[in-house]
């Protein structure tokens, strides 16, 4: 049974939906929704962390610890491994396999027949395409295959049909036009195909790829410091007990 935060059954709707144990989900979350009357249900697994206005249809199946940032949106017949991540405003078109640990960031868009190994990040703004030439030539979409660990910068443009091979490093806003080589650095419009730099030819990091809970968590421990860096010229704080933040006064840190 899954762990429901501030969620009443109107807001909050799975009677088609099939969630994990110590999962946690926001009011306004849809999961299992139903597109078709013949449609089936959705798994998610346990520790899942859905947050509000999360609509999921059904026909998806998600394993453990698997996180949805607002107002992500995931149409049927998706499959999705462990430790993956929709980050806010991200849509998944449907028919697309993902595998385990792979990031999306928010307002990532991904169309159907869309195939991504394990072990994937894929920066904000990055936008997958899977026809040719729509509305012109009747083509079977085809969506781009990701190989494993593979890194794509945000607002990326990746075009319909190609392979980026495994272990490729996509720099922010190349378009990818052609198949990738394994081990390959792509910069540039339209992208430029170099080798992998030394720096960059290793593991993916996994603390990074595979995280249990968020930042946002109820059950992380709070803290300013993952947002506040130590050498800035101000420091966070709250203000005073009964003092609202626009009167409050924010004294300067020394960064130290």
């Amino acid at each position: 049974m899954a762990k429901c935060i501030a969620a009443t059954a109107d807001v909050t709707q799975f009677d088609n939906a099939i969630i994990g144990e110590g999962s946690l989900v926001e009011p306004d979350v849809t999961a299992g929704f139903r597109y078709h009357q013949d449609c089936g249900p959705t798994s998610i697994g346990k520790n899942a962390i859905l947050r509000k206005g999360t609509l999921i249809y059904g026909d998806v199946h998600i394993g453990d610890y698997f996180q949805s940032g607002h107002y992500a949106v995931i149409r049927a017949f998706v499959r999705a491994g462990d430790y993956c991540t929709v980050c806010n405003h991200s849509c998944i078109e449907g028919g697309t396999r993902m595998g385990n640990a792979v990031r999306l960031m928010s307002g990532t868009y991904i169309p159907t027949r869309t195939w991504i190994g394990d072990h994937v990040f894929i920066g904000p703004r990055v936008t997958f395409l899977n026809g040719h030439k729509p509305g012109r030539v009747r083509i079977p979409p085809r969506g781009p295959t990701i190989e494993d660990e593979v890194m794509i910068g945000g607002g990326s443009l990746i075009l319909p049909g190609i392979t980026i091979g495994r272990r490729s490093f996509i720099a922010a806003g190349a378009v990818v036009t052609k198949d990738i080589p394994p081990r390959s650095l792509v910069k540039g419009i339209p992208g430029r195909i170099e080798p992998l730099p030394e720096e960059l030819d290793c593991d993916m990091d996994l603390e990074f790829m595979i995280q249990p809970v968020d930042l946002w968590h109820p059950e992380a421990t709070l803290s300013s410091s993952p947002f506040w860096p130590d050498d800035w010229p101000e420091h966070w704080q709250r203000p005073p007990s009964g003092q609202s933040p626009a009167s409050a006064s924010y004294p300067l840190g020394d960064g130290e």
